[in-house]
């Protein structure tokens, strides 16, 4: 099959580094009173964020993942972190009279929580794209993203999480972005939303996370690829049947 060239079709690829300024939170698993965040971010999160897309008000309890998605002027694949630090942090508790959490006394003491929060990640002077980041990619429609932020490049500040903690992105151009179809197996170095999958995908460690699970080291075959020379890219199938590719 013939190469796609993304900027013929006013795609623009950024490869983008993620430090959280404050404690993150997502509720990635839940069992009992604890609540875990992963260093994972599942692109979709990351692209309702990116998007600065929201409800004032929403009408029923179903997502609409789809039809969101269709209007938003970018989209990403999941992020991830090598080495993230975690805190662990009482919430909802207070004991009236000792003032103090975690305590059991046997009597009507309140129901204590704990959620695992993700550590702070900062981004040091002169070292923007250090390996304590979350890695990604974010593919941006330019027209559209041009018509609602005013540019081609991608927001570097943004609030992120069910607390709205306050995140930046340090972001890099993929010029003159190919992709090329390849029959035979290509492992990417990224996440993979098995969504996004055009192709069949033939080895894989599953990342139980909500919605759905992602897909860490996987090897996909008959799908499309991006190249770079320090990085392997799969073009999600979102992105390739949005600009009729």
């Amino acid at each position: 099959m013939k190469p796609i060239k993304l900027t013929d079709y006013g795609v623009h690829v950024f490869a983008g580094w993620l430090y959280n300024h404050d404690y993150l939170w997502f509720s990635s698993t839940e069992i009992s009173k604890v609540s875990t965040t992963l260093p994972v971010i599942h692109n979709y999160a990351l692209t309702y964020a990116l998007s600065a897309f929201s409800y004032a008000a929403y009408w029923g309890n179903t997502p609409r993942y789809a039809e969101d998605l269709a209007q938003m002027p970018l989209y990403t694949t999941p992020a991830v972190a090598e080495r993230a630090g975690r805190t662990k942090m009482t919430y909802n508790a207070v004991d009236d009279l000792s003032l103090r959490t975690g305590i059991d006394l046997g009597i009507n003491t309140p129901n204590l929580g704990w959620r695992i929060y993700l550590d702070p990640v900062y981004t040091p002077s002169g070292k923007p794209r250090q390996e304590r980041g979350y890695t990604f990619y974010a593919f941006v429609f330019a027209k559209e993203h041009q018509d609602r932020f005013g540019g081609s490049r991608p927001q570097s500040v943004f609030r992120l999480g069910k607390k709205g903690a306050a995140v930046r992105v340090q972001w890099q151009e993929i010029s003159n972005p190919l992709a090329e179809y390849r029959k035979e197996p290509v492992r990417p170095l990224h996440l993979i939303n098995p969504l996004d999958v055009s192709g069949q995908v033939k080895a894989f460690d599953a990342i139980s996370i909500p919605p759905h699970l992602l897909l860490r080291d996987a090897e996909i075959a008959n799908d499309w690829f991006i190249f770079t020379g320090s990085a392997t890219i799969h073009l999600p199938k979102r992105v390739r049947e949005r600009i009729g590719a």
